[in-house]
């Protein structure tokens, strides 16, 4: 399986937030974020597809999309976070 950073448009930008999850011991949105299956940082907003049913399930609760959305705004200067439907 490829590293999560090679599934989107800006590897440097990702990894920055994936840094940022390791450094503020967010372990859990780090592993659901580790397997995803593609991101894109489009303007002001982070797309992420989930990898697998749970993760989308995970990254879906509220408490979860805001933690992940707060961190993204400070790591990579987005305003959203939107979690795609996985496609099968």
């Amino acid at each position: 399986m490829a590293p999560s950073s090679e599934k989107g448009n800006n590897p440097e930008l990702w990894n920055k937030l994936i840094h940022e999850l390791d450094e503020k011991l967010q372990l859990g949105l780090l592993d659901h974020l580790k397997r995803i299956a593609s991101y894109h940082f489009e303007d002001d907003v982070l797309y992420v597809e989930p990898g697998t049913p749970e993760d989308e399930k995970y990254l879906n609760k509220d408490s979860a999309l805001q933690q992940l959305q707060l961190l993204a705004q400070v790591a990579c200067k987005v305003e959203r976070v939107k979690i795609k439907k996985r496609s099968v």
